[in-house]
């Protein structure tokens, strides 16, 4: 399967002219799957905007939102979503063929820094994994999902061999003369997603958005790296790119020899401790 990363700025509010841009970077890329990053559709600095421009997503129906994407055959794309319930979230979706097929809404958001997320936007409640090709199964993340390891060892659990992560992180931190990166948080970023790879024997795909906005500077940095931890494609620090990769079933099979980490888990033994962890809390 060839998967894509389309890092760019979103143009804050303008869902109509960035989704001509996910399609027409979609469509370049020759992908069966492009991943793009946090709110690729609305921008992420909404702030109050985020109910005004909250949309209504349902799986399995058409995706209205976007029309310019119906005829790609895979596009994840980030969005404030307008729940049955009347709250905003977070929310990033699957769009195939011109229907939503998933979505995740995202559950942790940060409060710190720079970031007023709760004031915005409501947790997501579920974490689910969704089928794609014969043989590929995916989990998403958002940003700070990725920061909180539960998140994805639950997807790891649920069987998927691939992790996409959307992600609006800026660059923060400057690291020392003669390393290779601009901003530390983007080597962080690209550690995690390495280890996330390795320990689980499945790929990771992390798109990180570009540009300025409301006064923070968008790292990039987007990587695809696979089973065994390697990096496969990485776009560079602060300015859009496209780049691309093809996944194979045949080395996430190689990647779990002679490892068992994944076959050796136990989820049940897990569960039993958490309550008795939870038992123990003053």
């Amino acid at each position: 399967m060839r998967l894509a990363i389309h890092q760019f700025a979103p143009v804050l509010g303008d869902m109509p002219g960035n989704a001509q841009r996910m399609a027409a970077a979609a469509t370049e890329s020759g992908a069966e799957l492009v991943l793009t990053p946090e709110l690729s559709l609305s921008g992420y600095d909404l702030r109050d905007d985020a109910a005004l421009l909250a949309l209504p997503v349902h799986p399995g129906e058409p995706a209205a939102f976007a029309p310019a994407l119906a005829d790609l055959p895979g596009v994840v794309v980030g969005l404030p979503e307008l729940g049955d319930d009347g709250v905003v979230y977070n929310a990033a979706v699957l769009v195939r063929s011109g229907h939503v097929t998933f979505r995740h809404r995202k559950r942790y958001l940060p409060t710190y820094g720079m970031f007023d997320e709760m004031r915005w936007f409501g947790r997501g409640s579920r974490l689910d994994a969704c089928d794609l090709a014969a043989g590929w199964r995916a989990g998403i993340l958002v940003c700070e999902d990725f920061w909180h390891p539960a998140l994805s060892y639950l997807l790891a659990v649920r069987g998927i061999n691939l992790l996409l992560v959307a992600a609006a992180a800026p660059g923060r931190g400057v690291l020392q003369a003669g390393d290779d990166a601009l901003f530390a948080s983007t080597a962080v970023w690209e550690r995690m997603a390495r280890t996330t790879a390795q320990l689980y024997g499945i790929y990771v795909a992390l798109a990180n958005r570009a540009g300025v906005e409301g006064g923070a500077t968008f790292a990039g940095g987007s990587v695809i790296v696979g089973p065994s931890g390697d990096v496969l494609a990485r776009a560079p620090e602060g300015e859009e790119a496209l780049i691309a990769a093809e996944l194979s079933l045949a080395e996430l099979a190689r990647s779990r020899r002679p490892y068992a980490h994944a076959r050796d888990e136990d989820p049940a033994w897990t569960l039993e401790e958490l309550a008795r962890a939870l038992e123990e809390v003053p």
